[in-house]
């Protein structure tokens, strides 16, 4: 009787090679684990950096957009090193009077009175001169109603905008991390997180420092996350 010879492994070489993959294995989740933190930390700092890129960009917008402040006042209404508050037409909102309105009138006939919204302050201007008042109801499609009058006599032709109230500075999350704040018309959102350095400077036209709002011509932003 002749036996067939047969090929396999003994228990101890089975022990080895399990040994060996486990080693193998264990290696290959490690390398995945470090990936993946790199990659999470990546994804991290890519968000960071564009909503740093973002935020700069609408601040830097409604910054060139600080025009006619309110009566008697400049556009740029506080000016600190990690705070600035002015005003603006923030989203170009903008109409003409199309009959002259006297000083009592708290009715004003307009172009083109829609999506102007109750509360809203305005201003309105005529020969370089402008007075600020505010919505009482929503516009309608050729008028406005004021809350009160504005105190002077409107030719037609005067220029009616929306008059924002816009301020940018930095304050803390929900979590308690430094975060550049924005606020329209009373209304807060975070517009850059985990802020570790802000600071506004002012400079007039002719690029001297300066601490008067009446006088601010430029603003340089420092801001690091």
């Amino acid at each position: 009787y002749r036996m067939t010879p047969e090929a396999g492994v003994c228990l101890a070489e089975a022990i080895i090679a399990m040994a060996a993959g486990a080693v193998v294995l264990s290696a290959t989740i490690q390398s995945l684990t470090h990936f993946q933190q790199r990659l999470s930390a990546q994804h991290v700092t890519v968000n960071r950096s564009q909503d740093q890129r973002v935020g700069m960009q609408i601040m830097e917008d409604e910054l060139r957009l600080a025009g006619v402040g309110t009566a008697g006042e400049p556009a740029i209404l506080k000016a600190e090193s990690q705070e600035i508050e002015f005003v603006a037409n923030a989203d170009g909102v903008r109409t003409t009077l199309t009959q002259p309105a006297a000083q009592s009138h708290t009715e004003l006939t307009v172009a083109d009175g829609t999506d102007w919204r109750k509360g809203k302050r305005i201003n309105v201007c005529a020969d370089e001169v402008c007075a600020e008042g505010r919505l009482a109801k929503d516009g309608r499609r050729f008028g406005l109603t004021l809350a009160a009058p504005m105190g002077r006599d409107l030719p037609t032709g005067s220029q009616i905008t929306v008059s924002n109230r816009i301020r940018y500075y930095l304050g803390q999350n929900q979590h308690g991390i430094p975060t550049l704040m924005r606020q329209l018309d009373g209304g807060t959102n975070p517009i850059v997180g985990e802020v570790s350095g802000f600071e506004l400077r002012y400079f007039d036209q002719a690029g001297q420092p300066t601490a008067e709002p009446g006088r601010i011509a430029r603003v340089r932003i420092r801001l690091s996350v």
